[in-house]
Formats: C-alpha cells, sequence, structure tokens
C-alpha cells in the first residue's frame, strides 16, 4: 500500500488560516469605517436640514453652516431641494412644505492592494419649512 507523506500539511492549513484571519479583519475594519462615516453624515444631514426649515430658504444661514460642517468634517457632496418653492430665485419654501437635503460621500474598499473598489455612502434628511413667506 501506498502511505501518503503528510509532513508540511499543517504549515499550509496555518498559512490558508492566516491570510482567511486578515481578510475577516480587513472587512470588518472597513465595515466599521463605513458605519462611522454614515453616522457623521447622519448628524451633517441633520444639522443641515434643521437649518435650513428653521429658516425656511436654502440661504446664507444655510451655506454658512454647510461651511462649517466642511471645515469641521470632510468633503462631501450635497443635493437640495423642495417640493414646492414660493421664490425659486431666493430659493425659499413657504410654512409647511417638505424641504429635503441628501449628503453623499465617496470612498473606497481600503486594505485589498491594487484592487479598488469604489463605494458611495448616501444619506438623505427632509423637513418641512417652519418660516411663513409674504
Amino acid at each position: 500500500m501506498f502511505k501518503l507523506n503528510k509532513r508540511g500539511e499543517g504549515y499550509i492549513d496555518i498559512c490558508v488560516g492566516v491570510v482567511v484571519f486578515v481578510m475577516v479583519l480587513v472587512l470588518s475594519l472597513n465595515l466599521f469605517s463605513f458605519i462611522t462615516l454614515k453616522v457623521e453624515m447622519d448628524q451633517i444631514a441633520e444639522e443641515l436640514i434643521k437649518s435650513a426649515t428653521y429658516t425656511g430658504e436654502f440661504g446664507d444661514e444655510f451655506w454658512e453652516r454647510d461651511s462649517d460642517l466642511l471645515g469641521e468634517y470632510y468633503d462631501y457632496d450635497i443635493e437640495y431641494g423642495a417640493d414646492e418653492w414660493f421664490n425659486t430665485s431666493l430659493e425659499r419654501v413657504q410654512l409647511g412644505d417638505k424641504m429635503w437635503i441628501t449628503i453623499s460621500k465617496d470612498t473606497y474598499v481600503q486594505g485589498l492592494g491594487v484592487f479598488k473598489i469604489p463605494v458611495t455612502v448616501t444619506v438623505t434628511r427632509s423637513g418641512l419649512s417652519e418660516k411663513y413667506w409674504k
């Protein structure tokens, strides 16, 4: 009968186990960083929609708050709008009408070497205008 040589089999098992462990570690760190990014973006969106709904417009106070948040956090893309505009040139929204903002951030899955997997994290918040325009 044949006798199989099993020398080195344990070494290969350990190497495969280490590679799998490192991949799981990298993926869990990426997941944690995406969750952290999402929480920060939730805070940014909440601050911006509060500013917009309180003033009833996407005016100077809104953009000042946006620039403060850009300095405090990181660059992000922003889209905004309303279901119905009271004055489109001044971007004002009448009392009780819906306003919304969407912020997004492009990032990559880290730790995969030469492979770059793009990921876009997006947060949308809405609220009702609290300002009555005459």
